[in-house]
């Protein structure tokens, strides 16, 4: 019971972190809780040190239960084990295991009398696998999100997609927006649709805004103030200079050299939006982790320049990509679509 309360905290929280994970913390003593705590901002306290000064006192002889393991290292706040020894917390009880972690404190903790035990819960373990993959592969988890017809389409003939899903769609997408660090997409669509690419519908965060362009980059004129200048990253293979604007120039664009710098730039979650042609790309690199569909029970006609991952490459039956569908739901007559892709995918991970 107390694990799920720690997790509720994390779903609070959840996009508003940087490049640490949500963690949420709970602190019982005599079936009370006397502390809870959540990691709230990036270079601030953790969880179970925000748990452990609201409990004070009470920390003594408690049991401190915690949706991930506690650091046992130095990074932009001091180790949470040495907090939770110091703080005579008896019994921690954590959901899953740190796989990001060089070195586990369990031991120190129970060097000191601590009792630690692992209450695995799954829906927890998938929550944390976005973070443990972007640490692993150093390249950010990568979603793939487009709205479409029941007939595959993106946009009409002549280019126009709003809106092919409704109000609530739109809203939910824009709380997963919230919870990524970045939004990609191609510099066509940058230019013709000049998309705001935030999370304004759902709670205001600083995204950053990522394009990429193959050849000279021009600023939109909606981009050219320094807030908005400081959102963007132009990913491009000609070398330029862009006032205030951060340029990452790579040989060639594909889409596993644009991940790996993009995770240099501190980009774990990344939401890639546009246009087909952007999310063609990627998706025929295996450069991506998760599919989210949604689609709207409309049926729009017209040729295959929009149609869903459509390509003029001949398919193969062996060479078919296989998906697991991780999620549901429904929006009015709307419905959501998530799949992810095998981790083992040696395409997505060499």
């Amino acid at each position: 019971m107390y694990i799920d309360k720690a997790f509720e905290l994390v779903q609070w929280t959840d996009g508003q972190t940087g490049s640490n994970p949500a963690v949420g913390c709970i602190i019982v003593k005599d079936d009370k809780i006397v502390g809870i705590g959540a990691h709230l901002i990036e270079g601030e306290g953790h969880a179970e040190v925000n748990a452990i000064n609201m409990a004070g006192s009470h920390a003594i002889g408690a049991t401190l239960y915690c949706t991930l393991e506690p650091c046992s290292h130095y990074g932009k706040t001091p180790p949470c084990t040495k907090k939770i020894i110091e703080s005579g917390i008896k019994r921690v009880v954590f959901a899953v295991r740190d796989e990001s972690l060089q070195s586990s404190g369990i031991d120190d903790m129970k060097a000191q009398g601590i009792i630690v035990k692992q209450q695995y819960v799954s829906e927890i373990y998938d929550y944390y696998q976005p973070f443990f993959n972007a640490k692993r592969h150093k390249m950010p988890y990568t979603i793939l999100k487009m709205g479409v017809t029941l007939d595959g389409k993106t946009a009409d003939d002549q280019n126009v997609s709003q809106w092919i899903t409704n109000a609530e769609s739109r809203r939910h997408a824009h709380r997963e927006r919230y919870r990524c660090d970045a939004i990609l997409v191609g510099y066509a669509t940058y230019k013709h649709d000049e998309p705001i690419l935030d999370s304004r519908t759902y709670k205001e965060k600083w995204l950053r805004k990522v394009v990429i362009s193959n050849g000279l980059f021009e600023i939109n004129a909606q981009d050219n103030n320094d807030y908005d200048k400081s959102r963007l990253i132009v990913v491009t293979n000609v070398q330029q200079m862009i006032e205030d604007v951060n340029v990452i120039v790579l040989p060639e664009l594909k889409p596993d050299a644009i991940l790996e710098a993009l995770y240099l730039h501190k980009i774990n979650r990344l939401l890639i939006e546009g246009g087909m042609q952007t999310i063609r790309l990627f998706a025929s690199a295996h450069c991506y982790d998760e599919i989210h569909q949604y689609i709207a029970p409309k049926l729009l006609g017209g040729s295959s320049k929009h149609q869903f991952l459509t390509t003029d490459e001949p398919s193969q039956m062996s060479a078919m990509t296989s998906l697991q569908l991780v999620t549901v739901k429904t929006f009015e007559d709307d419905v959501l679509l998530v799949y992810r892709k095998d981790d083992q995918d040696v395409h997505r991970h060499h």
